[in-house]
């Protein structure tokens, strides 16, 4: 198990833990489940939205600098593949 600490842009955020060892993986999957996430950290990784992207602007854009994970059809209906929580 490892716990992935992260932060959006309303200053709120909180802890996953789950089975996703590759950092990268986890940050691709936060930015897709939470809405304005903007920095992740993980023991000594650290990732963060790039500061032009946070300034100039009241929207940020939570998935900018994300992977987009893997989308499949399920009965009609679109679902995340490696969605922990559903």
């Amino acid at each position: 198990m490892k716990s992935y600490l992260f932060t959006t842009d309303t200053d709120r955020g909180g802890v996953m833990l789950c089975d996703i060892e590759d950092f990268d993986t986890a940050v691709s999957y936060l930015c897709n489940r939470f809405e304005g996430v903007v920095k992740i950290e993980s023991a000594e990784q650290e990732w963060q939205l790039a500061t032009s992207e946070q300034s100039g602007s009241d929207f940020v854009d939570s998935a900018a600098g994300c992977i987009e994970p893997p989308i499949t059809e399920q009965s009609g209906v679109s679902v995340e593949s490696n969605d922990l929580f559903a």
